[in-house]
């Protein structure tokens, strides 16, 4: 099982940040990972909402299953996602008011259950999914501090 803890203080207000965060036409805008949402509801803010995900991973598309298992609006999102080999994550988005801003914190697990070569296989993946999600983050940063609303 590989885990990932990544911060990031974003400008922009929590309940812009959360909207971003839950839209499906928005996610492949942000996250490094993600080329394509597909059967998407339009939001992902509520419990059971399921959507497909497709990533490119050497040069391939590679679909995802993706289900929502906590929406507390606009303090925590969380997905469990599920793909090909029977790799498996989750993934829990936590939101907080700070510095006029908003904090936002993702923390990752997934498990490759790929028999001799997990270990291999997971030190690989874990490096590629560090990397996608500080990218992810950073992408996200940018995204909602572009877009924040002109205040009237």
């Amino acid at each position: 099982m590989g885990h990932m803890s990544l911060s990031e203080h974003i400008d922009a207000p929590i309940d812009h940040v959360w909207e971003i965060v839950v839209s499906c036409e928005r996610f492949p805008e942000w996250n490094a990972g993600v080329v394509e949402m597909k059967d998407c509801p339009g939001r992902l803010d509520r419990v059971g909402a399921r959507a497909t995900g497709v990533a490119r991973i050497l040069g391939r598309k590679i679909e995802s299953s993706q289900e929502t298992i906590k929406a507390d609006k606009p303090n925590t999102f969380a997905l469990k996602v599920g793909g090909a080999g029977g790799f498996k994550a989750t993934g829990t988005y936590t939101f907080a008011e700070a510095r006029g801003g908003t904090d936002l914190t993702l923390e990752g697990d997934f498990d490759l259950p790929l028999g001799f070569f997990a270990g291999v296989a997971e030190k690989f993946l874990s490096g590629t999914l560090e990397r996608n999600g500080r990218h992810s983050m950073e992408n996200l940063k940018a995204l909602c501090e572009a877009t924040v609303p002109a205040h009237v």
